[in-house]
């Protein structure tokens, strides 16, 4: 008679305890695995949105006219807000209307094809706090009118730009320039942080007071921001005769419980001067 081979009970229990704990750590190890895949890849966005946010940031900064800097926090309502106006183009003036003398016109001597000034826009000389630039009525910052003047040398570097009246008045300008230097000034830009999210604003126009923040469509530029009340993002330091002026930023991201909170210090010095 032929024996008949097979497998006991017992052995079929063991082979599916065997195999369930296999799936278990194998299971356990694919859950590591995703984990560590899921926490690095959190890093790498917050590293990368915080890097691009930061750099933009700073280069639109160091592109800002001198005294431009504004920042108002509402600690309540988690709302910092970081203004500036960036300059379109800079260079040297001839002959400027001092007050008290007003008339439409200032002579500048660094004009040429590039030149990009509007009707409307602003152009400031010697501006040394942010109400200068912001408000035409300090005598600092003079508003272009429709069309520059040919002042006849046969240089093309050299032009008569025409200027605005305001509140009636012919434009004049309360001081000069130590380096007679003017900044022709494109519109202002916001950086806000409202919440845990951090946005550009731009094209809102000159406000005397600082909106926080703008009334206008904005461009979202990061967000998982942490900053404790304690922690401004933004800080200015003024400038004095030892450094220029500093913009400080400091930002915390938080990420996942596992993971450390993720830091920005960073400064940016900001090179012009009136």
């Amino acid at each position: 008679m032929r024996r008949r081979l097979g497998f006991t009970l017992v052995e079929l229990m063991l082979v599916i305890v065997l195999l369930g704990i296999m799936a278990i750590s194998v299971t356990r190890y694919l859950e590591f695995g995703v984990g560590m895949y899921s926490q690095s890849t959190e890093v790498q966005h917050a590293l990368q949105q915080g890097r691009f946010a930061l750099e933009r940031l700073s280069r639109e900064l160091r592109q800002s006219a001198p005294s431009s800097i504004r920042i108002t926090e509402d600690v309540a309502n988690g709302v910092s807000c970081l203004e500036f106006v960036p300059v379109a183009q800079s260079g040297v003036y001839a002959n400027l209307p001092l007050f008290p003398l007003r008339r439409d016109w200032m002579s500048v001597v660094s004009l040429d094809s590039a030149w990009s000034g509007q009707t409307g826009d602003r152009i400031t000389v010697y501006p040394t706090d942010p109400s200068h630039i912001y408000q035409s009525s300090q005598l600092r910052t003079a508003i272009l009118g429709t069309q520059n003047l040919d002042d006849g040398d046969s240089n093309v570097h050299t032009q008569q730009v025409r200027l605005a009246p305001q509140a009636g008045l012919a434009a004049t300008f309360a001081t000069e320039s130590p380096q007679k230097r003017f900044y022709l000034l494109s519109q202002p830009v916001s950086y806000c942080r409202s919440g845990s999210q951090l946005y550009r604003y731009s094209n809102y126009g000159f406000q005397v007071a600082q909106p926080m923040p703008p009334a206008v469509t904005a461009e979202l530029m990061a967000e998982g921001l942490s900053n404790l009340p304690t922690e401004p993002i933004f800080r200015y330091d003024s400038p004095v005769l030892t450094r220029n002026a500093v913009v400080h930023l400091f930002w915390r991201f938080s990420l996942t419980q596992q993971q450390p909170d993720l830091f920005f210090n960073h400064e940016v010095h900001l090179p012009n001067v009136p």
